[in-house]
């Protein structure tokens, strides 16, 4: 994947650092981040149904083509990267606060890096010149993250939940990128627990979300099936209606076939009109689910409503860094996310800060970036790609 940063070239790299010992971790687990109407068709035609459409972005999990590359490095694994899998009970804020008396170690004093993360945090310096760690973020590495009985949704980590208040901290900062980073530094070194209830919040959402959406399409695809009934039916009485073309039937027959084509005229009739209420049913259903999902897309904007710049994708590592680039030119917060192969695969999100001075990138497994520029936040979001999540398969850009 050396050729994510092909069209991007770097300033000269800085003297060799002293050579590192080789750092492997195991296939990592990352967090889970990052759902239209038919006109009523005639007796005599076939009605079509309309599907509710499935909320994109972020806010779910699509299917993704598999990653077609692989790092000529070492293979950086990293399962201790995100900490400890443990069973997930439903806990109140309470509860939470209660497992880490809410907050770090040491209040006031951020959360010691792991040397593994230390390690690869360097390397990646030396791979990226200009590009510096304003604070190590490694939430597998947080003891909150370590304790048991963590809250649903949140055993896996808070990289969406970190992002998002990231992206709310600069936002509340008018958008200083130091501000921004101090405010954030705050909240992660004494309020680290507001994140996973945030985490655990989001995931309860974006469930019921789901739940609604899987009904939805359920209710759907009986409608559908309805629909071809409406069609066999007036199928039947075109058939009956050339049979009564035929001057050779007797009355009997004749009247026979006309009792049918009342019989069917009745009961296509019923049927298109069940069929027009239980349309307009699932399109309130469906307005009502889209709304939810813009309001799910704000939360994930720390409460500041976002745009979505592109739906997912895949990532090739011919055409990664371009995309990246060209989807975060306007200056802002962007959430990229991304996905595993998979229709329920896990997912992780990263954060880039576009400004006309230094840039910024967020990963909760690494570090919060400053780089000078934003080819250079762009490189440096490939390097990510390249070493941690070269097995993701597709991602989206939403801007803040």
């Amino acid at each position: 994947m050396k050729s994510f940063k092909a069209g991007f070239p770097k300033t000269p790299k800085a003297p060799p650092a002293p050579p590192k010992t080789t750092n492997t971790v195991a296939q990592p687990t990352f967090s889970k981040p990052d759902t239209t109407g038919a006109k009523p068709a005639s007796p005599t035609t076939s009605p079509n149904v309309s599907r509710p459409a499935t909320p994109q972005g972020d806010a779910f999990k699509p299917s993704g083509s598999p990653q077609a590359s692989s790092s000529s490095r070492p293979n950086i694994d990293a399962h201790s990267l995100q900490g400890p899998q443990v069973p997930s009970p439903n806990l109140s804020e309470s509860d939470i606060a209660d497992l880490a008396l809410g907050r770090t170690p040491g209040k006031g004093k951020a959360a010691t890096p792991r040397p593994e993360i230390q390690k690869l945090v360097e390397s990646m310096k030396q791979e990226n010149p200009g590009a510096e760690v304003l604070r190590y973020t490694d939430q597998g590495g947080h003891p909150m993250l370590k304790q048991p009985g963590l809250p649903g949704g949140t055993d896996e980590g808070v990289c969406s939940a970190m992002t998002s208040e990231w992206i709310r901290t600069t936002k509340e900062a008018g958008g200083d990128p130091m501000k921004g980073s101090q405010a954030f530094g705050k909240l992660t070194e004494n309020h680290f627990g507001k994140l996973i209830d945030k985490q655990h919040a989001e995931h309860l959402q974006g469930e019921a979300i789901a739940k609604l959406n899987g009904a939805c399409m359920k209710d759907a695809e009986k409608l559908e099936g309805h629909v071809e009934q409406l069609r066999g039916k007036s199928a039947q009485r075109k058939e009956i209606n050339e049979l009564l073309t035929n001057p050779d039937l007797s009355p009997e027959q004749r009247q026979g076939l006309m009792a049918q084509r009342g019989q069917l005229t009745r009961e296509i009739k019923d049927g298109m009109a069940q069929f027009q209420q239980d349309q307009a049913n699932i399109d309130q259903r469906q307005t009502a689910i889209l709304s939810l999902v813009e309001d799910f897309r704000t939360g994930r904007g720390g409460g500041h409503p976002g745009v979505k710049v592109q739906d997912y994708e895949p990532i090739h590592p011919d055409t990664f860094t371009q995309k990246l680039y060209a989807g975060t030119q306007e200056n802002g917060l962007y959430r990229i996310g991304m996905r595993k192969p998979g229709e329920n695969a896990d997912g992780h999100v990263l954060g880039l800060h576009k400004t006309d001075g230094p840039n910024r990138l967020l990963d909760a497994n690494t570090a919060e970036w400053k780089t000078n520029n934003h080819k250079d936040a762009v490189n440096l979001t490939a390097e990510h790609v390249d070493r941690l999540y070269s097995h993701y398969s597709t991602f989206d850009i939403t801007r803040y």
